[in-house]
């Protein structure tokens, strides 16, 4: 049974996780807004000498434009990793894994929200690309960047863990495998 101390440190870490997935999930929301009204029917709008771009474009595809051509079953794949995600959270100690968390759920409700919600109807909406960098041929928001985020938090997180564990080994030393 966890002790009173454990769940205390245990609702603070959902509210993190949930203040920052709200405030991901706003964001993404206002962004996506605000590109809709300001790229339609701009095309490719060129930032700081053609280095940079915005561009409005409807995904309807899955990450790295995976399934295309099925956007409910990506939509039934995305709703499925939120439902993970905040099983997740709900084990989550750590304040690195609660920010991660909240990067993860925020950047997937943002983009679950377009494919709910969004035309042609439920389960079949595009997600509300805007951002596209110039070493890349895809096309992004501000959700996937927060999903970019998470990702980045974690794997610092565990090269900082290495680090550590392998500086308090004598000489240095990696622990056996």
């Amino acid at each position: 049974m966890p002790s009173t101390e454990d769940a205390g440190r245990g609702q603070r870490q959902l509210r993190l996780i949930a203040t920052i997935a709200g405030i991901v999930v706003a964001l993404d929301a206002v962004t996506k807004a605000i590109a809709a009204r300001a790229l339609a029917g701009r095309g490719t709008v060129n930032l700081i000498g053609g280095h940079f771009h915005l561009e409005l474009y409807r995904n309807f595809a899955g990450p790295g434009n995976i399934l295309r051509g099925h956007p409910v079953l990506v939509s039934v794949l995305s709703l499925a990793s939120v439902g993970l995600i905040l099983l997740a959270a709900r084990s989550v100690r750590t304040t690195r894994h609660a920010v991660a968390i909240g990067l993860l759920l925020g950047g997937g409700i943002g983009n679950l929200l377009d494919r709910l919600l969004r035309a042609p109807g439920p389960l079949r909406g595009g997600v509300v690309d805007w951002i596209k960098p110039t070493l890349s041929g895809g096309s992004l928001n501000l959700a996937d960047l927060a999903i970019n985020a998470a990702v980045i938090t974690i794997l610092v997180g565990v090269a900082l863990d290495w680090l550590r564990h392998r500086g308090n080994r004598p000489g240095g030393d990696p622990a056996p495998a």
